[in-house]
């Protein structure tokens, strides 16, 4: 019984580990909100130079970018969910609605 609760209690902890590294593969505010942008921009065929790196705003999160044609392309998200979100390249708007639903969208495509 002596060498068993050892053993227990590594293993929780190596569990513990595990579960802390689920958190940046399953994904926070900010990556849900460029993992949305991501999906906008394969379904709107944007040929994509640097993709957007989001960085957290007053508002939300801000993701710039740029397309072949050296475009811009830039999103704006708000910090609370569903995260409404804006997309634009080179100055026109290609998406306007939340990250939450295009990243629904891409769950039941892919199913």
């Amino acid at each position: 019984m002596q060498i068993f609760l050892p053993l227990l209690l590594i293993g929780f902890l190596a569990g513990c580990s595990q579960i802390d590294a689920l958190a940046p593969v399953g994904g926070d505010k900010i990556t849900s909100v460029r993992n949305a942008a991501y999906n906008v921009l394969v379904q709107q065929q944007v040929e994509v130079l640097l993709a957007p790196t989001c960085s957290t705003v007053e508002a939300g999160f801000s993701c710039i970018g740029s397309t072949v044609d050296n475009e811009p392309i830039v999103v704006e998200a708000s910090g609370t969910a569903p995260f409404p979100l804006v997309i634009t390249v080179d100055g026109i708007t290609i998406f306007e609605g939340t990250a939450q639903s295009v990243l629904d969208q891409a769950v039941l495509e892919a199913s």
